[in-house]
């Protein structure tokens, strides 16, 4: 078995366990790019920008997002984020006792 490394598997699955991060990710394969002041003012986030930031901050630990720093509204910086390259899937197997997943580049359409 080839060695596996548990502590980036648990990364991960930490940042995926999480609603908001889900929407947040499934927003960011929908938008060019995504920031936290836009999407506090959006009924479906009703959480903070903090709280959004935050959450953003997850994934890009987690590999899933990149961000960038920008000027937005009043030339004030702010940072947007984008899915990291072309994107990842997630691969999950359970076998016999055992389980494996792995991450592959995915196919998605250049902005």
């Amino acid at each position: 078995m080839a060695d596996i490394d548990y502590k980036e598997q648990v990364k991960v699955f930490k940042a995926l366990n999480s609603e908001v991060r889900l929407r947040l990710l499934r927003r960011a394969t929908e938008e060019k790019a995504i920031s936290a002041p836009d999407l506090a003012q959006e009924e479906e986030f009703e959480i903070t920008p903090e709280s959004i930031v935050n959450n953003l901050n997850r994934l890009e630990e987690a590999g899933f997002l990149e961000s960038s720093d920008v000027r937005g509204p009043g030339n004030r910086p702010r940072k947007e984020f984008s899915l990291k390259g072309k994107g990842r899937s997630l691969v999950f197997e359970v076998i016999e006792d055992d389980y494996l997943f792995t991450f592959e580049e995915a196919d998605v359409a250049d902005y």
